[in-house]
């Protein structure tokens, strides 16, 4: 690790992405849009051919020779993702389309009553925020919006002032997709079993910039999407701790969520497997341990380092223009590797269209499904650059350049 804090392999770790090779409009891409789906390396993309070519087994219900087979890459995944998230035990490990289905799993599944109050914060993802105000409407429990301030950070005193008797259950994101800050999810989970109430963490902009500790934390539910972390689409996990785990019902029903049935009753079958209804996607699943494997060989936090050292260098340079305004703290090290940002007067959709056609500089623009925060704020619309190891110090300088030349160009 250099001083500065970038990896210095991260020219040949970008040389292991295939998609990052290619040229758009006879000009190699920039690529800064890992908060929304990071690229895949060979490693994953290995892993997932070898098995699809050679793999057609029906796992857990199959016993000849691909069947078993199939069972066991299952069970070898699980024990990948559970090492890494930090699981004391690998049925712990429940595999799901996506972060998103993840939540919903738990905002379905858990017992919460009418009077129940459930904790999130104004910064939330539409995935950890749609959940809760469904069960306002349907079940009657009442949803508990905890401010944060972007640019000071997580208040710790006001938060305990939220977390009231009635709360039965906190939902809150590790690291924000909006500005980048981050929750000290180690110090709010005690607080929250202390009261007797149930943790729940969106961890899916933290999985390739941080060291899980999930058990060690005493969080109750981790969730996450693999194509956060180099991994394939269509494939995310939750953590869940065993003793609050085995108290749920099945959120699916149908093929494997049952030891047995009758023409009126069902037997359900033990955590994880009646809750992964219907032949799995193990395809993904092997894909999902080949990026967890990757994302640990190379260690999360030399990752965090090196995408905040891009960071602070674009920060840096956007800045020196006065009609830039950040979302999130001046301080790039307090934003992990999320750079979100306008410009007074000028459209975020037009500048993110030039900043690809004239650059091939790729950001995400828009409200980053934070909906809620925007229209309460009155914050335009802003564009995301969001960096991991896979980017270079040229591509941070891209960003600033071509954001300047635009800005001069229209005055």
């Amino acid at each position: 690790m250099t001083d500065s804090g970038l990896h210095p392999d991260a020219a040949r770790i970008r040389g292991r992405f295939p998609a990052l090779l290619r040229q758009v409009r006879g000009r190699p891409i920039v690529y800064l849009d890992h908060a929304c789906t990071t690229p895949r390396p060979e490693p994953v993309l290995a892993a997932i051919d070898a098995f699809v070519r050679q793999g057609i087994g029906c796992h857990g219900r199959a016993d000849h020779v691909l069947g078993r087979e199939a069972t066991q890459a299952r069970q070898a995944s699980r024990e990948v993702v559970r090492q890494f998230v930090g699981a004391a035990h690998a049925d712990e490990i429940v595999f799901v389309r996506n972060a998103t289905d993840a939540l919903n799993l738990v905002a379905q599944c858990v017992a919460l009553k009418p009077g129940d109050a459930v904790l999130t914060t104004d910064l939330e993802h539409n995935s950890n925020l749609l959940p809760w105000q469904r069960l306002a409407r349907v079940r009657g429990i009442r949803h508990v919006i905890h401010r944060i301030d972007p640019v000071r950070g997580f208040d710790r005193e006001a938060f305990l002032r939220d977390l009231t008797p009635d709360v039965r259950l906190v939902s809150v994101f590790h690291v924000s997709n909006l500005c980048g800050i981050e929750l000290p999810v180690s110090w709010i989970a005690p607080e929250v079993r202390r009261r007797g109430a149930i943790m729940v963490v969106d961890g899916a902009q933290a999985v390739t910039t941080h060291r899980l500790d999930a058990a060690g934390w005493g969080i109750d539910f981790y969730a996450f999407s693999f194509h956060k972390m180099f991994g394939p689409t269509g494939i995310g996990a939750l953590y869940g701790r065993r003793e609050v785990l085995e108290r749920l019902p099945p959120y699916r029903v149908g093929g494997d969520t049952v030891l047995d049935t009758t023409f009126t009753r069902a037997n359900w079958a033990p955590v994880p497997q009646r809750l992964e209804a219907g032949v799995a996607d193990v395809d993904g699943e092997v894909g999902a341990a080949a990026a967890a494997a990757f994302v640990r060989d190379i260690d999360p936090e030399r990752i965090r380092s090196h995408a905040i050292a891009l960071n602070q260098r674009a920060t840096a340079g956007l800045l020196r223009h006065p009609r830039v305004r950040l979302v999130g703290p001046p301080d790039a090290a307090l934003r992990n590797g999320i750079l979100n940002f306008h410009v007074e007067g000028l459209d975020s959709r037009s500048l993110a269209g030039l900043l690809d056609e004239r650059a091939n500089v790729m950001v995400r623009y828009g409200r980053h499904c934070v909906h809620a925060w925007f229209d309460a704020t009155g914050t335009p619309e802003t564009l995301r650059a969001s960096f991991s190891v896979t980017n270079t110090p040229e591509d941070a300088e891209r960003l600033v350049a071509t954001v300047h030349e635009v800005l001069t160009m229209i005055g």
